[in-house]
């Protein structure tokens, strides 16, 4: 049996729990989640809505839209600002987890990378990394 991944932002006002192994792990280059991680990439830990539990109360929500209205909400600590989750209009059956916000970081094992066409030109990935130039069709992360 697998354990459950745990999590929380910075200053533990936040905690959550996914029942076993997320559905996948990926990274995004897009220019949003780079400004949200402040980093050159956000890792997405992507499990079924049912899986998790979080206290959902001291979250924050920004939400932006893409071009056909659809929303993305960025979910944060609003004590500490810890990115902690995001929602998609689209795929409301899913929640995506930041890994920063993981415990255990070493279970992490991304095997996509979305948006590599707004990546930092000296960012090399490992090949076993697939990498998408855009978000392609068909794909739930």
């Amino acid at each position: 049996m697998v354990d459950d991944l745990t999590g929380g932002c910075l200053c533990g006002a936040v905690r959550y729990r996914c029942a076993g192994e997320p559905d996948s792990t990926g990274l995004c280059q897009c220019d949003r989640c780079q400004r949200q991680s402040g980093s050159s990439f956000l890792i997405a830990v992507v499990y079924p809505r049912d899986s998790i539990e979080i206290d959902l109360d001291p979250l924050k929500t920004y939400t932006a839209y893409d071009s056909d209205g659809a929303a993305l909400n960025r979910h944060f600590c609003g004590t500490c600002g810890s990115a902690i989750m995001i929602t998609l209009d689209r795929y409301p059956e899913i929640r995506s987890l930041m890994g920063g916000t993981v415990d255990d970081k070493s279970r992490l094992k991304p095997t996509f990378s979305l948006w590599c066409s707004s990546g930092q030109p000296w960012l090399v990935l490992p090949g076993a990394i697939e990498q998408f130039p855009d978000y392609p069709d068909g794909l739930i992360a």
